[in-house]
């Protein structure tokens, strides 16, 4: 298959075929096999809270369209699968466990672009899990790590699980301290370049969203999520690691 040769910040480095092998990849894999796809737009209204949350702390990422004729009414370009699927859940109670998975474009404003490295437009799937039991969750972090690590390295790349923090925050800042204290946040990284993250939500999300179990106690929730365009940018050689 030939690749365009014009690579602009809308192109996508992701292919067809590279998300078919991506999807049954991790589709075979025992910690996502309970999944329930679905798939949802990727406009979130601007007073949807965690929206709302998104653009009051990064507005350097933030993409946010309105309508000339009637500018009162914005939204956010999501900049992940996992905010769509807590808009579409908030105010419910769910039956728990439940492993949702939604693959989807996202959108985040990058100050410089390079296909297959950042992207204004990208394709990620995520797996989101909500449970009443951390413990739960927190087994089910760790097995995702140790069978998407096996994934990568079945194609042939050098790849390694690490710890992180979201580098948006200030390295001085309280929630940046405490996602890495707590030990919040992974990353999936493969010739340097981080392709995949785990992130523990904790009740946060679940909490601000008024997503419950039937007992009426917020859920812990959990995300993994993995940038096709990321992997298949090293798998056809056009990335290199920034």
């Amino acid at each position: 298959m030939s690749r365009l040769l014009d690579v602009g910040p809308w192109q996508f480095a992701s292919r067809r075929d590279r998300e078919v092998q991506l999807d049954s990849a991790l589709a075979e894999l025992s910690c996502f096999a309970s999944a329930t796809e679905v798939r949802f737009s990727p406009l979130l209204p601007v007073d949807f809270v965690l929206a709302k949350h998104y653009i009051d702390s990064f507005p350097h990422q933030a993409l946010v369209v309105f309508n000339r004729q009637r500018d009162s009414e914005g939204f956010l370009l999501s900049p992940t699968c996992c905010y769509p699927v807590f808009h579409h859940l908030k105010g419910s109670v769910v039956q728990e466990p439940a492993l949702i998975t939604h693959k989807n474009t996202c959108f985040r404003h990058e100050e410089h672009y390079k296909v297959g490295v950042r992207q204004q437009a990208f394709v990620m799937r995520e797996y989101i899990l909500f449970a009443s039991n951390i413990d739960y969750v927190k087994s089910w972090i760790e097995t995702v790590k140790n069978e998407v690590l096996g994934i990568l390295l079945g194609l042939g790349v050098e790849a390694s699980v690490e710890k992180a923090t979201d580098p948006f925050f200030n390295p001085n800042d309280f929630k940046q301290k405490f996602q890495a204290n707590e030990n919040l946040k992974s990353e999936f990284l493969v010739e340097g370049l981080a392709v995949g993250s785990l992130n523990l939500h904790l009740k946060s999300f679940s909490k601000s969203c008024g997503i419950t179990s039937h007992n009426g106690e917020p859920l812990y929730s959990a995300c993994f999520g993995l940038g096709y365009d990321r992997v298949t940018g090293i798998l056809d050689g056009i990335s290199q690691a920034v």
